[in-house]
């Protein structure tokens, strides 16, 4: 068996963080927000509240961390061959976008979400999700996209 070297650490470090935070996000999308959305609003508000919560603390350092590992990955120490290396920015390209969207359009409907309760909630609420839902499911699939690019670039390089 070959020992790993740095780079196919840094490779699998990569993969790593991005795969679990795709998972993480395509939980939320296909099953968190689907069966709370079920519930009685009782139950709802607190918990979307609670998980709008944690996860506003989470994924500021989630996201950075994992294209900084990307970011890592195409510095010229790792030496990428070229169609393992383009693989590898265009998955960074990605990463890149979808944090500055995550910026424009779900932190702050969900920072929003995150104060409310039963009693405090807004007109319109309703919608605020649904607008969440989408911004959330475009940035989610957009992950996948790059995770699978850079998991193309393991097998390129």
């Amino acid at each position: 068996m070959q020992a790993m070297t740095p780079g196919m650490l840094l490779q699998t470090a990569a993969i790593l963080v991005l795969g679990l935070m795709c998972g993480s996000e395509l939980n939320v999308a296909l099953f968190g927000h689907p069966i709370l959305n079920r519930l009685p609003l009782e139950v709802h508000i607190p918990v979307r509240s609670a998980l709008a919560a944690l996860l506003g603390r989470v994924m500021p350092f989630w996201m950075p961390a994992s294209a900084i590992l990307n970011l890592l990955l195409v510095l010229p120490v790792v030496k990428l061959n070229e169609r393992a290396w383009r693989l590898a920015v265009a998955a960074l390209a990605i990463q890149a976008l979808a944090s500055l969207f995550s910026l424009i359009g779900p932190v702050p409907i969900n920072n929003r979400i995150a104060r409310w309760t039963i009693a405090s909630l807004p007109k319109g609420w309703r919608a605020e999700e649904r607008r969440w839902d989408v911004y959330h499911a475009l940035r989610t699939a957009a992950l996948i996209v790059a995770f699978v690019l850079l998991i193309l670039s393991t097998q390129a390089s």
